[in-house]
C-alpha cells in the first residue's frame, strides 16, 4: 500500500498541508477505492478526494460509487445518532445515565463525526443494565440477553449493545481488576454530552484504556482496521494532556497492553499526522511496523500475545 491511503487520512483528519499526488491510473483508482474500504476509511477518502480539481477526480464509475457509499456512512450515522439520542432521553427519564462506549463517543473527535463508519450503539447503564432491557421490552424493542457480557436489543432499526460488563472478565482476576477500574474512571470529571443529546461521554482516561482494551483484542482474534488506530489517533489529538498517563501505563503494563499501545502511537504518529507534545507519552515502538503490515495486510493479528506480554 503506498503513501496516498495515508496521506487523503492526514489531510481529511488532521488537517496536514500534504502534496497529495492523486492516481495517474484506473487501477490505481481502484486500489484506493477498495483500499479505503478495507481500512474503513471510506468517507474520511472520498472527502479529500472529492475536493480535488476536476482533472484530478477519480474517474466517474469509480467516483459515483465511491459518492453513494459515503453518502450511506454519512445517513447511517444521523440515523444512529438521533435514535440513540431518542433512547437515551427514554433512559434518562428514568434516571438512567446512558454512557457510550466506541462510536458515537469517539466520533466527536473527527472533524466530521458523520464520516467515521459505526456499526451499532454500544452503552453501559450503570446498575441500570436489566432495567434498561425491560424499558427497550416495554418499547417494542427485541431484546436478546444469550450472551453475559452484554444484550443485545434491536430498537427502531438500531442495534444496541447494552453492557452489564465493559469487558469478557470470565476467567480472569486481571479482566476483573482492570472492569473495576473502568467503572470507577468512566464519568471522572466533568460530565460531557454528545451535542444535543442525553448521551454521555465517558471521561479520557476511561476511553484510553478501553480502546486499548478494545483494540488488542480484536488485533488478537480478528485483525484491525486503519480506522481502529485513527480512533486513538484523534483521541490522543484531543484528550493528551487530560489523560493520566502514569495511571495508564501502570494499568497497560499490569495487563500486557503497554506494547500494542505504544505501537498504535508511533504509527499515529510516524504515519498518520499526529503531533504529540506531552513527554510522558510513549512515541516509539519496535512493533509499530510490523503491526501496520498485519492491519494492512493480514486479516487477522499474527504476533498474537508474544507482542503484548
Amino acid at each position: 500500500m503506498d503513501n496516498k491511503l495515508f496521506n487523503c487520512i492526514k489531510m481529511g483528519a488532521f488537517g496536514c498541508v500534504v502534496n497529495l499526488k492523486p492516481p495517474s491510473s484506473l487501477d490505481e483508482w481502484g486500489k484506493l477505492y477498495r483500499d479505503s474500504i478495507r481500512q474503513g476509511v471510506l468517507a474520511i477518502v472520498y472527502d479529500v478526494v472529492s475536493q480535488l480539481p476536476q482533472e484530478q477526480q477519480p474517474p466517474r464509475n469509480i467516483k459515483l460509487q465511491w459518492a453513494l457509499n459515503s453518502e450511506a456512512i454519512e445517513n447511517r450515522h444521523e440515523m444512529q445518532r438521533k435514535t440513540s439520542a431518542q433512547l437515551a432521553s427514554v433512559f434518562a427519564e428514568h434516571n438512567l445515565k446512558t454512557i457510550v462506549m466506541k462510536g458515537l463517543a469517539i466520533g466527536t473527535y473527527y472533524p466530521n463525526p458523520a464520516l467515521r463508519e459505526c456499526g451499532d450503539l454500544d452503552c453501559w447503564l450503570g446498575e441500570g443494565y436489566e432495567i434498561g432491557n425491560q424499558i427497550c421490552e416495554k418499547l417494542g424493542a427485541q431484546v436478546s440477553r444469550d450472551y453475559y457480557k452484554d444484550s443485545t436489543i434491536i430498537y427502531r432499526g438500531l442495534m444496541v449493545e447494552n453492557h452489564r460488563f465493559f469487558l469478557p472478565i470470565r476467567g480472569s482476576r486481571k479482566m476483573k481488576a482492570l472492569e473495576k477500574h473502568l467503572r470507577s474512571i468512566a464519568l471522572k470529571g466533568e460530565r460531557r454530552f454528545i451535542s444535543g443529546t442525553k448521551l454521555i461521554k465517558p471521561s479520557a482516561d476511561f476511553n484510553a484504556l478501553f480502546l486499548t482494551a478494545h483494540g488488542l483484542g480484536h488485533f488478537l482474534s480478528e485483525g484491525i482496521k486503519l480506522r481502529h488506530i485513527l480512533d486513538w489517533a484523534l483521541l490522543l489529538k484531543a484528550e493528551q494532556n487530560n489523560i493520566n498517563w502514569e495511571e495508564f501505563y501502570h494499568w497497560t503494563d499490569r495487563m500486557n497492553m503497554t506494547r500494542f499501545a505504544d505501537a498504535l502511537t508511533a504509527i499515529s504518529v510516524e504515519h498518520l499526522g499526529l503531533e504529540i507534545t506531552n513527554p510522558a507519552i510513549h512515541t516509539t515502538s519496535p512493533y509499530a511496523e510490523r503491526i501496520l503490515h498485519d492491519t494492512l495486510y493480514c486479516s487477522e493479528g499474527v504476533f498474537n500475545k508474544r507482542v503484548s506480554a
